[in-house]
């Protein structure tokens, strides 16, 4: 059976739609890790790497890391970690470990979470490192205990006024 007027769509004629703007210049925090380690003499070179992680509770609706993912990647002496989230625009999101007179190896970086942190373990030729960020939900249940106590006082200070006044 022969379909008539049916056309298939080019190649070209698809459009990516992303809520991520990947054309703004990420502003990266520089941080270098000073292990007082010499360095190999004529010590390996290891490929880059790069990998992702993403927060256990993500796919749910009401979650605050709903369509969070960290994304890391490695060349030589040098981790960059990049939180990127598909609903919301992070701030201070990027930030980039140099660790002076190491390189980090290859399939070296692990990311872990609990209740209350984000774990990030990597190793180096030379070294490890563990480094405990506080948990988003943390910071959103912060900010939330906030704005409860901002509201509370707002309701107060209204009521110390009559009803025509407001």
């Amino acid at each position: 059976m022969q379909r008539t007027g049916v056309k298939m769509a080019a190649a070209s004629s698809f459009t990516e739609i992303s809520c991520w703007d990947r054309d703004t210049v990420t502003k990266w925090r520089e941080f270098v890790i000073n292990t007082g380690v010499p360095p190999i003499p004529g010590g390996l070179k290891h490929p880059d790497g790069a990998g992702g992680f993403f927060y256990e509770q993500s796919s749910q609706l009401l979650s605050c890391t709903r369509n969070r993912i960290i994304h890391w990647t490695t060349s030589g002496d040098t981790l960059q970690l990049l939180e990127v989230s598909l609903d919301v625009h992070l701030l201070y999101n990027a930030i980039q470990l140099k660790v002076v007179n190491c390189n980090i190896l290859p399939g070296g970086v692990r990311i872990y979470e609990t209740q209350n942190n984000v774990i990030i373990l990597f190793v180096t030729n030379q070294t490890v490192h563990r480094l405990v960020l506080p948990h988003p939900f943390r910071m959103y249940r912060s900010l939330i205990r906030f704005l409860l106590i901002c509201s509370d006082l707002l309701l107060g200070w209204m009521a110390c006024f009559p009803a025509k006044h407001r």
